[in-house]
């Protein structure tokens, strides 16, 4: 065999192999990210905002302040209340009239055992004593009410602090400082968390069908090229009848703050 039939021979076999081998095509898909969660803050306590404890920007932990409502009204409540829980008067008097009660039941029990009293006396004193007892139990019930007064007010007081519900960051402030947050507008603030991000994807059913959740992707963004590993989180369970697409979001970790949300990314998918 001379060289020409050589080559000849060489480019058939391979002309075979790539008829034979099926083609792999890598598709580049195109999303955007988003905030891991996204908070629109609100209080269901209605009033003023007196202070205002954070900017648009600032990171925030988890139960941080975030703004407080006017508490001059629910002050002065509160220290009604305190002082109606810390009243003894009624208590002592009702303690001092049982002890004087029961005292007057032993005398007349013993005079009656002489002979010395009547029976209706002894019974109507009894009786008294039970009256004194019960006064005594109703005080007690009646202080126990004013401490969970006393601890109503001051949990109404809490709530008018309004504090992050996740660690994030501050959006965009909605209230400012004077203005009236009433039930018909109960948002203040937005707040998201970002030390995640969420990449939306829209897939055709049958790339869909090759994912799965928590398979891990190669995720690029556009406007540097920065690559990062992702996870599968979410594959829509429904097709998109418009338009036959399959939603699927990809959890990117971002605890160093190196992307942001709302950039354009890609990811390679085989078909």
């Amino acid at each position: 065999m001379n060289v020409k039939q050589t080559r000849l021979w060489m480019m058939t076999i391979a002309v075979l192999l790539l008829w034979r081998t099926p083609s792999v095509l890598a598709l580049e898909l195109e999303g955007y990210t988003e905030p891991y969660r996204t908070i629109r803050v609100a209080t269901d306590e209605t009033g003023i905002i007196d202070e205002i404890f954070i900017s648009e920007g600032q990171a925030v932990d988890k139960g941080a302040p975030l703004m407080r409502l006017n508490n001059d009204v629910h002050n002065a409540l509160l220290a009604v209340a305190e002082q109606n829980m810390n009243a003894q008067g009624r208590l002592e008097s009702t303690r001092a009239e049982l002890e004087l009660k029961n005292e007057r039941f032993k005398i007349l029990q013993s005079l009656r055992l002489e002979g010395n009293a009547r029976q209706e006396e002894v019974d109507r004193a009894k009786y008294e004593a039970a009256v004194a007892k019960a006064n005594v139990q109703t005080v007690q019930e009646d202080l126990i009410a004013r401490r969970l007064e006393y601890q109503k007010i001051k949990t109404q007081i809490s709530r008018r602090t309004i504090r992050a519900p996740i660690t994030g960051v501050v959006h965009l402030i909605q209230k400012e400082q004077g203005e009236f947050v009433a039930p018909n507008s109960p948002e203040t603030l937005t707040l998201v968390q970002i030390d995640q991000l969420l990449a939306y994807f829209t897939l055709t059913s049958q790339q869909a069908s090759q994912l799965k959740i928590n398979d891990k992707l190669e995720v690029t963004f556009k406007h540097d090229n920065s690559l990062t590993e992702g996870t599968i989180e979410y594959i829509s369970p429904v097709t998109d009848a418009q338009s036959g697409t399959v939603l699927v979001k990809i959890r990117i970790d971002n605890r160093n703050g190196e992307f942001r949300s709302g950039e354009r990314c890609t990811i390679q998918h085989e078909s």
